[in-house]
């Protein structure tokens, strides 16, 4: 049997932190002389400490920790905190990727605006829901399958014109309500998710976006703010066409995005 103290210098571990896991009932003396109070530890306690000791350095708590050492149940607590902590380096990393981003100058586009007059065309169009913008691709693809299922005659228009665009009342970062759009070469039959409609003309603000998904809203306040100082507002949903992405380009950084935004002019 070990003292305390003796017990603290073989674990290394001090001696208040052995008294608070006593009191917290971590880690609890073999022996307590009811004499002088004294604490005394045992040889296989110090295995114990080991233990504590490790899963306290990956972060799992007291409670958890006395979990583990009263049900053996360790693979299941390790394997949620592996999820926790795989989440906060996704998160620690998107915010590093966004701290370069705003450090490095040559990172700051330069955006320009084009007002293009985009003509009334005839589309299929598909709404659904997405997780997140990640998944754009894929839910365009499904729709774009279902399209040749249910009307295997119709074919896209040429020239082709395609967007998404985003009808809830306000932005959202998961579960995300979208309707894409596709220009085509006839109106089909209406078929589940699928539906045909004359997509109406626009004059737009046309603004170009390289880069990932989370940087795009500066491309949007260079619009807002380029059709304010030219005299035009804003009157109809924007629309959002993916040229390049993660589907065809391994760098994020080579992404490319159009940002059109319907405008009319102030004075009419």
């Amino acid at each position: 049997m070990f003292r305390i103290g003796e017990f603290s210098k073989l674990a290394k571990t001090t001696v208040k932190t052995l008294r608070y896991y006593d009191k917290v009932g971590l880690l609890k003396p073999a022996f307590v002389d009811s004499e002088t109070s004294y604490r005394y530890y045992s040889e296989a306690q110090l295995e114990i400490m080991r233990e504590i000791l490790a899963y306290k350095a990956v972060g799992i708590q007291n409670s958890d920790i006395s979990d583990i050492l009263k049900n053996g149940n360790a693979d299941a607590i390790l394997s949620a905190k592996r999820e926790q902590l795989e989440a906060l380096m996704k998160s620690i990393s998107v915010q590093l990727n966004e701290i370069d981003r705003m450090l490095s100058q040559a990172s700051k586009q330069k955006y320009s605006a084009e007002i293009k007059n985009i003509p009334a065309f005839t589309v299929y169009c598909c709404r659904g829901y997405i997780q997140s913008l990640s998944d754009i691709r894929s839910f365009i693809d499904a729709c774009n399958k279902e399209l040749h299922l249910t009307n295997p005659n119709v074919k896209f228009s040429v020239p082709d014109y395609c967007c998404v665009i985003y009808p809830g009342e306000s932005y959202r970062e998961t579960d995300i309500f979208i309707e894409y759009v596709q220009s085509t070469d006839r109106i089909g039959i209406d078929a589940g998710a699928i539906k045909f409609k004359t997509l109406d003309s626009i004059t737009a603000i046309s603004v170009t976006h390289r880069g990932g998904y989370e940087s795009l809203r500066d491309a949007y306040l260079f619009a807002v703010k380029w059709a304010a100082d030219n005299g035009f507002e804003l009157c109809g949903e924007a629309r959002e066409r993916y040229i390049n992405g993660a589907w065809n380009m391994e760098r994020e950084a080579d992404w490319l995005t159009e940002v059109q935004l319907p405008i009319k002019s102030k004075n009419k």
